[in-house]
């Protein structure tokens, strides 16, 4: 929020006491930006024009609970399609939110996906990515995190599946661009 001109925020509607979230809630008011829930079946796919649809898949209407992080498998989940390319940023969700996606039948396939969880040893079931079926993964994590991010084993199935991986704590930002039809991608280093 301090680095960018925000015009409107999905939100999963989890709220949390963390002092991040508060911080995020008082920039948005400060700000006055548009807040929608984004949930799977109650918005609408968002036309961001010249063809490209952004479509909520998760959280379900009814949020996940009982879960072992239900903030990670209430992650917002979407899919942005383009012509023949489509990008699917799966949040933080973990296997259990997974499931749940995986139970609607929703269209997972995907060119690009953005790895869920930082590449965690809880995401990223064999389910999932047969579902997704990325040709390209960017997994965003910082350079020697604390939490071991990412996994060797989300590294070793996104290798057996033929997916070329693309790290922010080795290559820095990293910008895949489409036409609709080709794909780049760009990286800091």
């Amino acid at each position: 929020m301090a680095r960018y001109d925000v015009g409107q925020v999905l939100d999963q509607g989890y709220s949390t006491t963390t002092a991040n979230y508060i911080r995020w809630l008082e920039l948005l008011g400060e700000r006055c930006v548009p807040v929608y829930q984004a949930r799977r079946d109650t918005l609408q796919p968002i036309d961001l024009g010249a063809g490209a649809v952004l479509t909520v898949l998760h959280p379900p209407p009814a949020l996940l609970t009982g879960t072992e992080s239900d903030a990670n498998n209430n992650s917002v989940v979407a899919r942005l399609t383009w012509g023949e390319v489509s990008f699917l940023f799966a949040g933080d969700i973990e296997e259990a939110g997974e499931a749940v996606l995986l139970r609607t039948g929703a269209s997972l396939q995907s060119t690009v996906l953005k790895a869920p969880h930082h590449g965690s040893q809880t995401s990223l079931s064999a389910e999932f990515l047969a579902a997704v079926n990325p040709q390209v993964a960017v997994i965003s994590c910082g350079a020697d995190n604390n939490f071991g991010h990412p996994h060797a084993s989300t590294l070793d199935k996104l290798a057996g599946a033929g997916c070329t991986v693309w790290r922010t704590d080795e290559n820095g930002t990293v910008e895949v661009v489409t036409d609709g039809e080709g794909l780049w991608v760009h990286t800091e280093r």
